[in-house]
């Protein structure tokens, strides 16, 4: 298993400081801590905007030697994929020039929340909202394909999203999509927020392709007030879902840090420790 942050590139970075420096103390900042990748939001790679400032992160990102292997935040509120005001044309160009540039920094995956984008507007109809992101999800596919990378549809929670809000939901999303560039992540922290039980990450088997975590609160793992997250239950549940034959199965801490700098090898040294303990017994 492959660990990583979702982070920025300027995570590290001081007011003012250069992109170049900035991007330099993150790698180094991951290449001490032990983190195998990380995962930036979609935005960083500027999409719809300028190829110069893109082509300043990527020299960056390969001066630092860090491996951007995941993306995330995909499409921004403006772009809606479900409602009345779904502009699918607009939105489809939107994501093909992200996923051309997340492919061309290092990106393997990009991941599908983005519930400003999906969510079901007030008094639109929920049938024809999940019609409408099916066919979305079904026009991506060979976006992605041109792309050479995967989407993972990620389920969320009813705070933040009232369409996709289960592993178990997803795994049917993606049977129906029958894209094979469209597969699903499990969120540990989504899934404990809705009280979803781990068995359904273990039927989810092959569909999977990505998945988040983070300790109680939405904090760095071994960092909770208040004990510790089922961080071996989930992976075992991987571990029976066929995850971890992936050969590039990866699982990324997404959350808050206190303090980035302190925090970042501790937390990424329990998560391996879980790993190992949950092959145990």
């Amino acid at each position: 298993m492959k660990f990583g942050i979702c982070c920025g590139p300027t995570s590290l970075g001081s007011a003012g400081e250069k992109l170049s420096s900035a991007v330099a103390r993150l790698g180094d900042a991951m290449q001490t801590a032990g983190a195998d990748y990380v995962e930036f939001g979609v935005a960083t790679v500027h999409p719809a905007g300028d190829r110069a400032k893109f082509e300043e992160l990527r020299e960056a990102v390969a001066s630092a030697g860090l491996r951007v292997e995941a993306f995330n935040s995909f499409i921004p509120a403006h772009h809606r994929i479900t409602g009345p005001d779904v502009d699918l044309e607009s939105a489809l160009g939107y994501c093909r020039s992200a996923l051309l540039r997340c492919r061309e920094l290092g990106g393997a995956v990009v991941v599908l929340g983005s519930a400003g984008a999906r969510k079901v507007p007030p008094g639109f109809d929920i049938e024809q909202a999940k019609k409408q992101f099916i066919r979305f999800c079904r026009e991506l596919g060979p976006l992605a394909d041109e792309a050479g990378i995967d989407i993972a549809l990620e389920p969320l929670n009813a705070r933040e999203d009232n369409l996709l809000l289960s592993v178990e939901h997803g795994a049917k999303l993606v049977d129906e999509i029958k894209q094979p560039r469209i597969r699903l992540l499990a969120d540990l922290y989504h899934m404990a927020e809705e009280g979803e039980p781990m068995a359904h990450v273990a039927q989810a088997g092959a569909r999977l392709r990505h998945t988040h975590l983070a300790d109680r609160g939405r904090v760095a793992p071994g960092f909770a007030a208040d004990g510790e997250e089922d961080f071996i239950g989930f992976f075992r549940a991987l571990r029976q879902a066929g995850y971890d034959r992936l050969p590039d199965a990866r699982c990324s801490f997404e959350g808050s840090f206190s303090d980035m700098a302190s925090q970042l090898k501790p937390a990424l040294d329990l998560l391996k420790r879980r790993w190992q303990e949950s092959s145990e017994g």
